[in-house]
């Protein structure tokens, strides 16, 4: 090859080499090039420092501009009139493009540009831009006095391929071609000319100011106070929090409609919009009372798009009249292309979902879609799919990581995710259940009288906790709240969550909301026992249905009969004997709770257990057989109370063996280890349901009951002090309801309404007529007290009701929000103050100091019979008798806390008032800009964008070396500083950690549960690929398509996983068939192609730093 070639080639010459020899023997050098990227500066850099005398000429033949995050030349004609500024200012823009790249973000570039600079300033660079689009490149030097002396020769050039940057000066292969005997005169005219008729860049004072005030102020490379860098988070964050691309216009709808405008409202429309762009959906949080229907009706108007609602069947309203529930949003919002379906009904909607063109999906109440190995879930998963979902939920919060997951997973893809750094969110939650699973057994064990239980604790604690014993239970607080933390800060891109204290304090929302009503502490109210009714409340309690107490629900547990157990259990195994144990303690626990509402509760519920009992006993005289159903337990904590007592009934009956037999576990009595332990058993509670008949009827505790006599009389005298406050009572319990309707009808006539859960059309127009005060209808004043069920604490309108009464023992705190939200309503306050009540039991005789005292101990017996399914306590408090009664008498309107978004949007309206001209400064600022402060801990603070989501990373230096990921609270607090806090210079570790958080991908493997579920499923569809020769395309394509999903995407509910992988794949053609009617039916459902929408939506998402803020304890030393 000639010597004169340059092609970068290895073993050749480079151009970097050869400009860098010609720059150090030249005096002038005049570069032409399409666009100055400045990738190449640090590869001449060093040799132009050297020759200090030197000029260069730099003429700029094209634009540049970002195209999906690269820069690219392009070629723009000069319009015949614009003027030389106007020329620059483009010029501007696209220097932008070019020192705002990626790219640049470097620390050649960020130490080099000031040289750059500084050429500038000295005239030692110029630069114009050419009068027409110039692609050419072309290098000519002007050799010094002794190299031309030396070479003949005034100077030399080179031309060809390449453009001053580091691909074409090194990294790639080019052609080039340097020319030193012929025709030097001549490229030295052609430039000259092209120069002479070009647009100045730095020549003009003023223009030169301009463009070094916007490399120093408006680049990544700008030099940023840590106050302007606070700021800057500040904005950064509401700015994503607050896109303006949705203009939500619905005002003379809510006119027309009579429903108040508030900002909050609009606002959350607006964040909900981008993140349903963003993130497929989105997750209304607000607490109750605040207008989610009315938000999310907002926002399916706002989209103009078919939609579906699934909802409690009692929060549907009347389809005819449209005057109530959701049938009356969709009239109001002119959604008329929507239809409303029953959350009951669920199955029979994703059977026949094919072919429906709806494109939205609200799902009202969502949290009880929590469990992803239910049928109702698969079938919501199943619904939701290529669909825009809003999931409406008070409490997303008050559940386990799998629960919170599972919501996510209805319109997030876990493997490719857009609401985490790393693509991988399954593998994320996983790792945070397991750890939340590791952390409630120390809680349960760490001071366990059980050997075995503590030991298990505290090993959990050295792995999990990292310390030596004994367990410090405070750490054990302190990782748990952390994972809490964790949790919140993963959901929020795609969760709106306010409540009343964030609308009292934000700026903006308080002067609309204006008064709320004020909720007053609970207030005790006792009902009284004689000694003989206080004796058998203590033995229910403490002594029949306590753990290990005389009921044994023989019948609940078949399987700890049929075997041995031992700690071998396989996981098949595990799983039946912890199902089975969890409904034995659910079925306890019922008893205790109906016990706690009322006796007339209680003896329903003892009439269908004795019955129950009776029947299965019947049925294994018969038969010699016993059947338990799957999908019952499955199921049994989304049941209501009356559902599972009659679902019991049917199976006890054998009902369930004719309807489903496909869900059943048949036992044969005889195989039983335990077979006449497991009969005796069941004698045993027959004769204890027998005693506790009697005896309620001895003591005749249902017809003189002291509580409901209490109740009536403090009602009197409430409705005497305050005869137009309306007062609602609340049970868990419809047979609670039962109970009470009699003698309240006695007492108080045609005053009391009654609901036991079901909303008839006549019970809904009273609900609305007679409780609801924005009720646009015909107002009605014929009821003063309503008695409901829980039915009643979600979704509706009661606040022409001013008080609650609690008639059971408030054991979750959350349905007392609920209840309270029903008469708490935004912007129809109808009472100053609202009240409520709370019933406990006492003795006879007792004053009010006693019967505190009595009613704390009576709770606290409950408490521990109840167990986990009173979460009350914090997992490190003391229980105690008196912290119970504290806790449960607590004000539900002081739980909370403001929200980080309130104190942004508060904190950012205070830093434009008092610095304006600051926020003027940021506001112009790219994305990677850097700065310094003091701090007493070194830590480099990072905050990276993807998509519209924030995400905040901390980083410490030698032992402290680890990459974490804090929320965003946290980080504002590391870098908040005050106006005048110096700015250091950058550290001699600051780019190494810096580039570290830059390219950290954390991992995370799914659990040891989710793993072995999926990894069966995946092992018995490769099997089936190998012993099924007969697979049509369909089905082979489908089950390729399966694995594909379990390996990439993870969308499948586990419900689904476990129809493929629930039992191993054999060669038998009974286990082949029922394979492959599993198949069939997940193709049925979710499409055989179901994978390709998946696909076509999950496009790769850029990650790139905002900002990233040094706290120097300075100990290092300075760049």
């Amino acid at each position: 090859m000639p010597n004169n070639f340059i092609t970068n080639n290895k073993q050749q010459k480079t151009l970097k080499g050869r400009l860098n020899t010609l720059i150090s023997i030249s005096d002038e050098l005049k570069f032409l090039v399409g666009y100055f990227y400045f990738s190449g500066w640090s590869d001449i850099y060093l040799s132009l420092q050297k020759n200090p005398q030197q000029k260069l000429k730099l003429l700029v033949g094209l634009q540049v501009c970002n195209y999906l995050g690269n820069i690219i030349e392009y070629a723009e004609q000069s319009e015949e009139y614009s003027s030389k500024d106007e020329e620059f200012q483009k010029y501007l823009v696209s220097l932008g493009f070019a020192l705002n790249n990626e790219a640049m973000d470097t620390e050649e570039f960020y130490n080099q540009v000031g040289f750059f600079v500084q050429m500038i300033e000295e005239g030692r660079l110029e630069i114009r831009k050419t009068e027409n689009p110039n692609h050419a490149k072309l290098y000519l030097f002007q050799l010094n006095e002794d190299q031309a002396e030396k070479q003949g020769m005034a100077g030399q050039f080179i031309t060809g391929s390449s453009n001053l940057t580091r691909f074409g000066l090194h990294n790639q292969e080019e052609f080039n071609v340097e020319i030193k005997d012929y025709g030097y005169a001549e490229a030295v005219q052609y430039f000259d000319e092209l120069w002479e008729r070009a647009t100045p860049i730095t020549e003009h004072l003023e223009n030169r100011k301009i463009l070094i005030d916007f490399i120093k102020n408006k680049t990544q490379v700008a030099t940023i106070t840590p106050f302007e860098a606070y700021c800057l988070v500040i904005k950064t964050y509401l700015d994503l929090q607050n896109q303006e691309n949705e203009k939500v216009n619905l005002d003379s709808l809510l006119e027309k409609i009579n429903l108040k405008k508030f900002s909050y409202q609009s606002d959350a429309v607006n964040q909900a919009i981008q993140m349903i762009k963003e993130h497929n959906g989105c997750i209304i949080a607000d607490v109750v009372g605040l207008g989610k229907s009315v938000i999310a009706s907002m926002i399916a108007r706002q989209m103009n798009k078919r939609g579906i609602i699934i909802c409690p069947p009692g929060l549907m309203g009347d389809a005819e009249k449209k005057d109530s529930g959701w049938w009356e949003y969709l009239e109001k919002f002119g959604l008329h292309n929507w239809q409303i379906y029953s959350r009951g009904k669920i199955d029979q909607i994703a059977d026949n979902i094919e072919g429906r063109d709806f494109e939205v999906i609200i799902v009202d109440e969502a949290h009880y879609f929590r469990n992803q190995d239910t049928a109702d879930y698969e079938a919501l998963s199943m619904i939701c799919r290529g669909k825009k979902v809003i999931l409406l939920s008070a409490t997303p919060f008050n559940n386990s990581p799998s629960d919170i997951f599972s919501l996510l997973k209805l319109f997030i893809v876990p493997g490719k995710s857009t609401i985490s750094l790393e693509d991988n969110l399954a593998g994320k939650f996983s790792r945070l259940n397991y750890e939340y699973k590791q952390l409630s057994v120390i809680f349960k064990n760490w001071n366990s009288a059980d050997d075995k239980k503590r030991k298990q604790a505290e090993n959990i604690y050295t792995t999990i906790i990292d310390e030596n014993l004994p367990i410090d239970i405070k750490k054990v607080k302190d990782q748990t709240q952390r994972l809490s933390n964790d949790i919140k800060r993963i959901i929020s891109p795609v969760v709106i969550r306010r409540n009343r204290l964030d609308l009292k304090q934000d700026y903006v929302y308080a002067k609309e909301v204006g008064d709320l009503s004020v909720v007053k502490d609970p207030e005790e109210v006792f009902y009284y026992l004689d000694t003989e009714q206080d004796e058998f409340y203590e033995n229910i309690i403490s002594k029949y249905f306590a753990e290990n107490g005389v009921f044994t629900g023989a019948i609940y547990q078949p399987f700890s009969y049929e075997k041995i157990l031992n700690d071998k259990l396989d996981e098949f195994g595990n799983r039946q004997y912890n199902q089975q144990k969890n409904l034995y303690d659910f079925m306890r626990r019922i008893l205790v709770k109906r016990f706690e509402s009322s006796f007339g509760s209680f003896e329903k519920s003892i009439d269908r257990f004795l019955q129950g009992h009776r029947l299965v006993k019947d049925f294994i005289n018969k038969t010699g057989k016993f059947i338990l159903d799957r999908s019952f337990i499955d199921r049994i904590k989304d049941f209501e109370i009356e559902d599972i007592e009659a679902n019991l009934e049917k199976y006890a009956a054998g009902d369930l063996k004719r309807k489903t037999p496909k869900n059943n576990e048949v036992y044969d009595i005889s195989t039983f280890q335990r077979r006449q332990e497991f009969l005796d058993d069941i004698d045993s509670d027959i004769q204890l349901f027998e005693a506790i008949q009697k005896r309620l009827k001895d003591l005749k505790l249902v017809e003189k009951d002291p509580k409901q006599e209490e109740i009536i009389k403090k009602i009197k005298h409430l409705l005497i002090n305050e005869p137009d406050r309306k007062i609602i009572l609340f049970s868990e319990y419809v047979d609670t309801i039962y109970h009470l309707e009699k003698r309240f009808r006695k007492e108080f006539g045609n005053d009391v309404l009654i609901c036991d859960g079901k909303v008839s059309k006549e019970l809904a127009k009273n609900l609305n007529s007679d409780f609801n005060a924005q009720y646009k209808g015909s107002k009605t004043n014929h009821f003063k007290i309503l008695l409901t069920s829980d039915k009643l604490s979600e979704g509706f309108n009661l606040n022409r009701a001013g008080t609650i009464i609690n008639y059971d023992i408030p054991w979750n705190p959350t349905r007392v929000i609920q209840r309270v939200g029903r008469i708490n309503r935004i912007g129809s306050k109808v009472y100053d103050e609202l009240f409520i009540l709370n019933f406990f039991p006492s003795l006879k005789g007792a004053d009010i100091v006693k019967s505190k005292e009595i009613a704390q101990q009576k709770m606290f017996l409950i408490h521990n019979a109840l167990g986990e399914d009173a979460k009350i306590f914090d997992e490190d408090e003391e229980p105690t008798a008196a912290a119970l009664g504290a806790k449960i008498n607590s004000n539900p309107e002081e739980e909370g806390e403001v929200n980080t978004i309130t104190k942004i949007r508060n904190l950012y309206a205070d830093l434009q008032k008092k610095h304006p001209e600051i926020i003027a400064k940021i506001s112009q600022l790219p994305p990677r800009v850097k700065t310094a402060k003091s701090h007493p801990e070194y830590e480099l603070n990072v905050l990276r964008r993807k998509g519209l989501s924030l995400f905040a990373q901390t980083v410490g230096k030698e032992e402290n070396k680890t990459i974490r990921e804090i929320d965003f609270e946290e980080f504002l607090q590391k870098i908040e500083c005050k106006i005048d806090e110096p700015t250091l210079k950058l550290s001699s570790v600051f780019w190494s950690l810096y580039e570290e958080v830059k390219e950290y991908k954390p991992k995370y493997k799914m659990g040891r549960s989710e793993m072995s579920l999926e990894q069966k499923a995946e092992a018995n569809l490769k099997k089936s690929l190998r012993i099924l020769k007969d697979l049509n395309f369909e089905n082979l394509n489908f089950i390729q398509m399966l694995i594909k999903d379990l390996r990439h995407y993870h969308t499948l509910s586990t419900k689904s996983i476990r129809r493929i992988g629930g039992q191993e794949l054999t060669d038998d053609k009974k286990s082949i068939s029922s394979f492959l009617e599993e198949i069939t039916y997940l193709k049925q459902h979710l499409g055989e192609n179901y994978l390709d929408n998946v696909e076509s939506r999950t496009k790769s998402r850029s990650k790139e730093v905002i900002i990233a803020i040094e706290n120097n304890d300075l100990k290092e030393l300075f760049h």
